[in-house]
Formats: structure tokens, C-alpha cells, sequence
């Protein structure tokens, strides 16, 4: 009897610290990783093992193709905000050392 209930604790400590580090994240957490240029690949697979949809940033039911960046001529990219392009000078330097 004693071999049993040992038998049976110890299977249960070791189901309890199976789970995933990645259990605790909300699906809405995982999104936001997906926005990223650099996706982890542990993060990129707890979204296709959720099967979560994501659309900037958040988990969603349905893209909608109003906001879709994808025409018919390929990709659409914003245009940046013209108040955050940094205007260059042009002046010539002499004297430019290497």
C-alpha cells in the first residue's frame, strides 16, 4: 500500500512541474511578441499550439480586411508621420578624415 500512495505523490510532482513557463502568459502577452521584427521561435510555437490569431498587437476572432496591409499590388506600408522625419542639412565639409 505504502508503494502506491509514494507511486502516486510522486507522479503528481512530476505532472505539476511539467507545465510550460509560457502557461502563465495571457494570449493577449503572446500577441504582443508577435508585433515584433525578431519573434522568438518558444514564442512563435505556444501561438500555433494555441491556435491564437493575433492583429496588432492583440488576440482577435477575425482579421478584419479593412485593416488588412495587403492589396492587390502587394504589401502596404504607413506613411511615417512628416513631423518625425529629421531634416538634413547639406553642407559641404571639407577635410574628412578616415
Amino acid at each position: 500500500m505504502r508503494k502506491i500512495i509514494s507511486f502516486l505523490f510522486i507522479s503528481t510532482l512530476v505532472n505539476a512541474s511539467y507545465a510550460s513557463y509560457l502557461d502563465d502568459w495571457s494570449n493577449d502577452d503572446l500577441c504582443g511578441w508577435m508585433e515584433s521584427t525578431s519573434i522568438p521561435k518558444y514564442i512563435q510555437e505556444e501561438v500555433d499550439k494555441r491556435e491564437i490569431l493575433c492583429s496588432r498587437g492583440i488576440e482577435v476572432s477575425v482579421i478584419n480586411p479593412e485593416n488588412s496591409n495587403v492589396s492587390e499590388h502587394g504589401t502596404i506600408f504607413a506613411s511615417p508621420d512628416p513631423s518625425l522625419i529629421i531634416k538634413v542639412e547639406t553642407e559641404v565639409q571639407i577635410g574628412y578624415s578616415y
